[in-house]
């Protein structure tokens, strides 16, 4: 992990895998970070059966100090193209630079892996995080319609904006 992991975690941050012992903490800090979306969802952004399937198909990378839980985000390989999702970042750690390192070594990781694109999706309701993952290097390539496990939380229309970077 000392590969991915680079210069820009916060002071007393360590990087590493995620295992399905981690489950709990990472409902609980991804929920928290995503409590922002209520007005748009009916329910919390995850729970176990979904972070046991994203195993399956893809890994997290885990931030943590002092043995708590700061953030996570999803990585899957899909040939030269990686998928990047549901970085979540504990509103104490927000603001603090740690979701950017969190991007920055998933992105490492995938190019370790042999991918040369780097993809996420943002729901277009959330309009601030198109901005800041264009500073990141991301650029809008499309938009599609969300799936049904998303389609059934929603209190409101919205699309899936498809995001991709070089890497």
């Amino acid at each position: 992990m000392k590969d991915v992991a680079n210069m820009a975690l916060p002071a007393g941050v360590s990087l590493r895998a995620a295992t399905t012992a981690d489950i709990p903490a990472m409902i609980e800090v991804v929920n928290l970070a995503f409590e922002e979306e209520a007005f748009f969802v009916n329910r919390p952004r995850t729970h176990a059966a979904q972070l046991e399937e994203h195993f399956q198909s893809g890994g997290f990378l885990l931030a943590e100090c002092d043995g708590r839980l700061a953030a996570s985000v999803y990585y899957e390989l899909r040939g030269r193209l990686g998928y990047i999702g549901m970085l979540a970042v504990d509103p104490q750690w927000q603001r603090r630079g740690l979701g950017r390192a969190m991007m920055q070594a998933a992105e490492r990781l995938l190019r370790m892996s042999g991918c040369l694109t780097a993809e996420l999706s943002v729901v277009n309701v959330r309009t601030a995080l198109q901005g800041i993952y264009h500073k990141l290097g991301y650029r809008l390539t499309g938009s599609t319609e969300p799936p049904e496990e998303l389609r059934q939380k929603l209190t409101m229309p919205v699309q899936l904006l498809r995001m991709e970077k070089n890497l």
